[in-house]
């Protein structure tokens, strides 16, 4: 590592029940960030720790001995908004993933490569306000309780919007940003490429018709073949790229 971050003694809780994994982020947080770290394996043990080590950043394995940290967020949640923020780590690439990606929420995929952690850590510190980390979290909480019926982070420059999927009409490229187009004529403007929402979108309906836009399948009206457009919910017409052409035509069979 080329440099070190100012020490701080930011107070973090790990639980984590790996004796590699929790030596591996002790010694980086310690080593890189200056924190201070209390380590527990079982969320029973966290639990007992939150009122005397009050925390600002917790570190958990979304699977421990004793039980399931998102459940365990829940709850704590539910006695009153926890004045902490949270990584979640896990081992197994399909748990929960998608819930996470939709919250925008940070986790890490064991094995993890200290500079995963580092990015993690800085990323999750950096100025966000109490009410905007709470739509993250309560985003995360819906995704992972109601499967079919998810909702997306969208962050703008300036505000957090948590948009239901069943919302979005469709989104459309601009540069290095993404305009979602929503069911109560709202445009929401975001500052990452299309590419990104398009990997998280597909397997809920969303289909890429051009390389600017992308559509929720659960919008569309009709097809018209002579002006290669689809036809989408408030008489919206994106065009339809020959070669994804086939890709729509699909869909209606």
């Amino acid at each position: 590592m080329n440099f070190r971050s100012e020490p701080t003694d930011l107070r973090v809780l790990l639980v984590e029940d790996d004796f590699a994994s929790v030596s591996m982020f002790t010694d980086i947080l310690k080593i890189h960030f200056g924190f201070e770290i209390c380590s527990v394996n079982t969320l029973e043990e966290a639990s007992n720790k939150l009122e005397s080590f009050s925390p600002e950043l917790l570190i958990l394995d979304i699977n421990l001995p004793d039980g399931n940290s998102i459940n365990f967020l829940k709850e704590l949640y539910q006695k009153g908004f926890p004045e902490f923020k949270v990584i979640f780590t896990t081992a197994y690439a399909n748990y929960a993933v998608e819930a996470f990606r939709l919250s925008a929420l940070d986790f890490l995929l064991k094995p993890i490569a200290p500079q995963n952690l580092i990015a993690s850590v800085e990323k999750v510190l950096k100025n966000i306000s109490a009410e905007n980390y709470r739509k993250q979290l309560e985003t995360l909480f819906l995704n992972d309780r109601q499967p079919k019926d998810k909702k997306i982070v969208l962050k703008t420059q300036d505000d957090i919007h948590v948009v239901a999927l069943q919302d979005i009409i469709h989104a459309q490229a601009d540069n290095n940003y993404t305009i979602f187009y929503l069911t109560n004529l709202k445009k929401v403007l975001v500052s990452k490429p299309l590419k990104k929402f398009e990997n998280d979108l597909s397997k809920y309906g969303f289909l890429r018709t051009h390389q600017s836009h992308l559509i929720n399948s659960a919008h569309i009206l009709s097809y018209h073949r002579k002006k290669q457009c689809v036809v989408l919910h408030g008489d919206i017409e994106v065009p339809v790229a020959q070669n994804r052409k086939q890709i729509l035509l699909n869909f209606f069979n």
